[in-house]
């Protein structure tokens, strides 16, 4: 591994394997609009990650080495505790949250979510 690539940080490595699992939808949970989709984790990936560091003992630098069970481990907040949102709204929900949001607020931002769908007469189902 190069230099350059021991600086990434392990959320961006975990997030490069998680991806091909993601299930982002073809519209806005809120708006229904199709355009700057942004796919949002309830439950930082990023805090996650710190907090199963610290719990397992692994270093960063092998994230290579651990990443996949960290995602085992962690398969409902990374794909069924997020939801697609377009960029407006994604960056609304962070404005009132936080860049990371602490983990306690998933269920916060679940309830805001809907309530912002409700406001916005959304009845589409969203794919599952």
């Amino acid at each position: 591994m190069s230099i350059k690539e021991l600086k990434r940080v392990p959320t961006k490595y975990v997030r490069d394997k998680a991806k091909a699992n993601y299930r982002k939808a073809d519209s806005c949970f809120i708006c229904n609009s199709s355009e700057k989709l942004d796919f949002h984790h309830y439950n930082s990936v990023s805090i996650m990650i710190s907090n199963w560091m610290k719990k397992t003992g692994v270093l960063p630098n092998d994230v290579l080495e651990w990443r996949e069970q960290f995602i085992a481990e962690h398969m409902v907040e990374l794909y069924d505790e997020a939801v697609t949102l377009c960029n407006e709204h994604h960056r609304l929900l962070h404005s009132i949250y936080g860049q990371e949001p602490p983990l306690f607020t998933a269920k916060k931002q679940i309830r805001w979510v809907e309530i912002q769908r409700q406001k916005n007469g959304n009845t589409k189902q969203p794919i599952q």
